[in-house]
């Protein structure tokens, strides 16, 4: 499958990716292989001995159970640093 500067494009733009005027030619080229090795894996491999549901499968979660939460004073006494209700960490986002 050959891939066209018009569709490298738009998937550089669902991706969020900039790609320049430079890069577009490798792009299509790159993506164009890509599709060839996925075409020539479809037609090496043959599923149509695999189920396409899951049977059997139990539910392994344990049931979710009501329990009284920690005292906060006992919590916050293992912050290094905290107001009378939170603790206080550094700012990690601007």
């Amino acid at each position: 499958m050959v891939v066209d500067r018009k569709t490298a494009e738009y998937v550089a733009e669902l991706s969020r990716l900039k790609i320049s005027e430079d890069e577009i030619e490798s792009v299509c080229n790159e993506l164009s292989s890509i599709l060839n090795y996925m075409d020539e894996i479809n037609s090496t491999i043959d599923t149509g001995s695999v189920s396409n549901s899951i049977k059997g499968l139990t539910n392994v979660m344990r049931e979710d159970e009501i329990h009284d939460s920690m005292d906060r004073a006992q919590l916050l006494e293992n912050t290094p640093v905290h107001t009378d209700e939170t603790p206080v960490v550094p700012k990690t986002v601007d």
